[in-house]
């Protein structure tokens, strides 16, 4: 019996979905790894436990041992952003097997739906790592801080002049979120307004058309639906996905061009370009889409 060509695109799109979840899931697991074990770095470097441990003030070796304890946790961290990195080379190399499958099957089986629905299915597989993956980090520190003492009284001829070094990262900051953590912590701050803007308009807005595009292209009846005909082709002007990965961006470049007077560190993590993949990848498909809606309408 002969297998029709949309039946091989399904099976093929079940399969790379399959596969895609279990990357994109190793792909957050470790990223979280990562995060939590530089935010305990951090912690052990912090400013204010530093700075109110009278033994370091005095002692340099003391600093140095509690950079040294910290330096296991940074070297954890870099250990499980190479265990992310194979996991993300993985999701490549299918996605990239993926899209050869697609476009074989446009080009040679002249089924048109094969490029939109892919391309919505490929963004789909990329929004897990982008919601639950950290998207950015930025911190604040001074490496070897030195803090001159210099104490002179008549009384009891008390004469100090000495400089206390503590050797190592001195952190006075360090944040590192994923899209979804970022919503919860504006919820648990009472930042209602902001943090209900950025569910409804950057997450459920954007998942709800791609959502439906989809099972528009299969299920063309849905075209007779009003209220899918406006999520798919009316909704764009009220996503911001796409404002939002800009506002991320800028954040990023302005808090990595700072003048504070201490060093700054922002990097920007895998949870963004999967973000930004989706967003991208839903907007290429919807070229291919909402044109044909709008001559069916």
């Amino acid at each position: 019996m002969k297998i029709s060509v949309p039946t091989i695109f399904g099976l093929g799109s079940l399969l790379f979905l399959v596969l895609a979840t279990l990357f994109s899931t190793q792909l957050v697991i470790t990223t979280q790894a990562y995060k939590n074990a530089r935010e305990i770095y951090a912690q052990q470097l912090n400013y204010e436990k530093r700075l109110l441990d009278f033994e370091e003030w005095l002692e340099a070796d003391t600093g140095r041992n509690k950079q040294k304890i910290a330096q296991e946790n940074f070297n954890q961290a870099i250990e499980n952003s190479g265990h992310a990195n194979f996991a993300l080379w993985g999701f490549i190399v299918l996605s990239a097997c993926y899209l050869f499958f697609v476009f074989s099957l446009a080009r040679r089986k002249h089924y048109a739906l094969a490029i939109p629905g892919g391309l919505i299915i490929l963004g789909l597989a990329c929004l897990e790592v982008g919601l639950f993956a950290p998207m950015l980090e930025i911190g604040a520190f001074q490496r070897d801080m030195s803090i001159p003492i210099k104490i002179k009284t008549g009384l009891f001829s008390l004469s100090i002049d000495r400089t206390a070094t503590f050797h190592g990262d001195l952190y006075f900051y360090y944040q590192s979120k994923s899209v979804m953590e970022l919503i919860g912590l504006l919820f648990r701050q009472h930042n209602f307004v902001v943090g209900a803007s950025i569910l409804i308009f950057s997450v459920l807005f954007p998942l709800s058309k791609i959502s439906l595009t989809l099972l528009h292209l299969f299920q063309p009846h849905w075209i007779q639906n009003k209220w899918a005909n406006f999520m798919i082709q009316k909704s764009g002007k009220w996503s911001m996905a796409d404002v939002f990965v800009v506002a991320l961006f800028l954040g990023f470049l302005a808090f990595n061009n700072m003048q504070t007077g201490i060093q700054t560190e922002s990097s920007v993590l895998i949870g963004l370009y999967f973000f930004l993949a989706y967003v991208v990848l839903s907007i290429l498909s919807s070229f291919w889409v909402e044109p044909g809606m709008r001559k069916e309408s």
